[in-house]
């Protein structure tokens, strides 16, 4: 492949109304779409959207290394994922643009070679994906309603935003889930809100709701091998399933949390992992040791959240992922070509 041209342009996407997590307030978010052309004019497109937020580089820093950025790539076609995670190694500090990069190169061999990115990568895809249904911090009565009106456009699985600074008002909200949603999946995401005593107690108290895990209960700051272990002390006391999501940011991370089974479900975030390839090589680790995979959006355009809907579609259970983002948009940057229609995804 001869690529000629890289451009990139910044985006901007505009919540509805803000969406609130114990991290605070999310009321828009913004990224670059890059383009990759070759000599023969066919351009492959991919969307860097950084979310420091969430454990990604910085906007500015994306910004400045695409200023300044000369790509030299020599891409075997032969051995696309490792050709292809040596030439962009240079870019691993720095997720979302990886991502970026990644995904308008695998979109232009995709169209150089008239094969969809699942055929490059010689994986196979499911045709419907199940998707959960969220909620972030609202009020008892908005829960409820929130959750009356996820049931009934089709969704089987709820995920509830908790780790408000007091924890009755989580509790509160939990208790209004579970009897508004029936017999429905409950997901629970605390965005590290806990610290370990804290994350034991709560998970007691939460233990009789049925809930099918509880997503970063933990603090992501804590230096790696302390943060494992208290992933493990948590998983031990608790009968509620762990799951990890802030505390992997590269695949070292995940490969050490898979290696020690610190979690029990991985959440993985392609734009936060760097890119589908090392997704991938998360995913196949995690099956190799038994454990579950959940793939899910970080509230970038639709461009970039095919991505994860082509990440999710390799995953072989029949798993909920997160995937119903597009609908907090006023606008996103082209049509969703994988809208969610009765808490699913068709491929």
């Amino acid at each position: 492949m001869n690529i000629i041209k890289l451009i990139y342009a910044p985006y901007f996407l505009n919540f509805k109304k803000p969406f609130l997590t114990s991290k605070g307030k999310i009321d828009k978010r913004k990224g670059f779409i890059i383009n990759l052309k070759n000599s023969t004019g066919l351009t492959g497109v991919g969307d860097a959207s950084p979310f420091p937020e969430f454990g990604s580089e910085s906007y500015e820093q994306a910004e400045e290394a695409l200023s300044n950025l000369k790509l030299q790539l020599k891409i075997d076609l032969d051995n696309i994922e490792e050709s292809i995670s040596a030439n962009l190694f240079q870019f691993n500090n720095l997720p979302a643009l990886r991502h970026g990069l990644e995904q308008a190169l695998l979109d232009l061999i995709s169209k150089e070679k008239s094969l969809p990115i699942s055929g490059l990568l010689k994986r196979k895809n499911r045709d419907e994906i199940n998707v959960n249904g969220l909620i972030d911090f609202q009020s008892f009565d908005e829960t409820v309603k929130a959750a009356s009106e996820l049931k009934a456009n089709g969704f089987k699985t709820i995920k509830i935003k908790a780790g408000r600074d007091n924890f009755d008002e989580d509790f509160m909200c939990i208790e209004a889930l579970r009897d508004a949603a029936g017999d429905l999946n409950i997901r629970i995401d605390v965005n590290g809100k806990w610290n370990l005593d804290q994350a034991k107690r709560n998970l007691k108290l939460l233990e009789k709701f049925n809930i099918e895990y509880i997503e970063q209960p933990l603090s992501s700051q804590l230096k790696s091998e302390k943060l494992i272990n208290e992933f493990i002390e948590l998983k031990k006391s608790s009968s509620i399933p762990i799951a990890v999501d802030e505390s992997l940011r590269t695949k070292n991370d995940a490969l050490n949390f898979i290696s020690n089974k610190a979690a029990d479900v991985f959440i993985l975030k392609p734009m936060m992992l760097g890119g589908l390839i090392p997704t991938l090589e998360i995913t196949d680790a995690a099956y190799e040791n038994g454990l579950k995979i959940v793939i899910s959006s970080s509230f970038e355009s639709a461009i970039g959240r095919s991505f994860a809907v082509l990440a999710a579609s390799t995953v072989t259970d029949e798993t909920a992922h997160g995937l119903n983002t597009a609908v907090y948009f006023e606008k996103d940057l082209i049509p969703d070509h994988y809208p969610v229609k009765n808490g699913k995804i068709s491929i």
